[in-house]
């Protein structure tokens, strides 16, 4: 059994795989808590892969390196199975890097564009030669919520919790319109304008907002809401044949 944990700025998530099946997801916050330690205790894996863009407690690590017989942190001298073109690579975040060996897990040999949707949303594309080229980053939903509030003096901090129109007639309502449908509209104008040179490019959106996301998109695209996971496996099982 194979375990890879995927720590980002909002969750921590463990998925558990047998080969290339992924068994069971496990979520947490992105603050380690006691919760968070007794899980990976009762886990059972041999082997383990790590991505993170913040900092694990020292002791989890320590445990985790005990309880397997590999384990992998990722970082830019981590092989993997695609060529990474990024001109600092080590500034780019690793789950872009899980992302984009997940979308090129499902689609080789064509072109992938990674579209993640989380904290910010990501934008990660890999050539059909498996040349992982670069891509581009914006404000999540929340993030944008939560700039119109603390950098401004009377816009209110709001949920959204209804189907905001495209014209909104209250200060609440014209935010989650700007919000959603700024979303919108900057996904579908980067795909569209991808396609006028990759003209098959396949998309895959990915994080934790890409289910709502993808119901209001007018293009088509893959919902995979564990393409990391999935990356972070193939990357691990990639370096264990590397060594056979």
């Amino acid at each position: 059994m194979n375990a890879a944990i995927d720590a980002g700025n909002t969750r921590i998530k463990i998925g558990i795989f047998e080969n290339e099946s992924l068994k069971d997801v496990l979520i947490f916050p992105s603050e380690p808590t006691h919760n968070f330690y007794s899980n990976i205790v009762k886990l059972h894996f041999e082997n383990c892969i790590i991505s993170s863009v913040i900092a694990l407690p020292g002791h989890i690590i320590n445990y985790i390196k005990i309880k397997s017989d590999n384990l992998i942190i990722l970082n830019e001298h981590t092989k993997v199975p695609i060529v990474n073109k990024y001109k600092a690579p080590q500034t780019i975040g690793k789950d872009r890097i899980a992302l984009s060996v997940g979308g090129y897990g499902k689609y080789p040999d064509k072109d992938v564009l990674i579209i993640s949707a989380g904290t910010c949303i990501t934008y990660n594309f890999v050539s059909a030669k498996a040349v992982f080229t670069g891509g581009a980053i914006s404000p999540g939903l929340q993030m944008r919520l939560n700039a119109m509030h603390n950098e401004t003096a009377n816009l209110p901090l709001i949920q959204i919790d209804t189907e905001p129109k495209l014209i909104e007639n209250t200060t609440e309502g014209s935010m989650a319109s700007g919000v959603i449908n700024g979303i919108i509209f900057e996904i579908e104008g980067f795909v569209n304008n991808l396609k006028k040179t990759h003209k098959n490019c396949n998309v895959i959106l990915s994080g934790g907002d890409s289910r709502y996301l993808a119901s209001k998109l007018t293009i088509p695209t893959e919902v995979e809401p564990d393409l990391a996971l999935l990356g972070l496996n193939l990357i691990l099982r990639f370096n264990a044949a590397e060594k056979n």
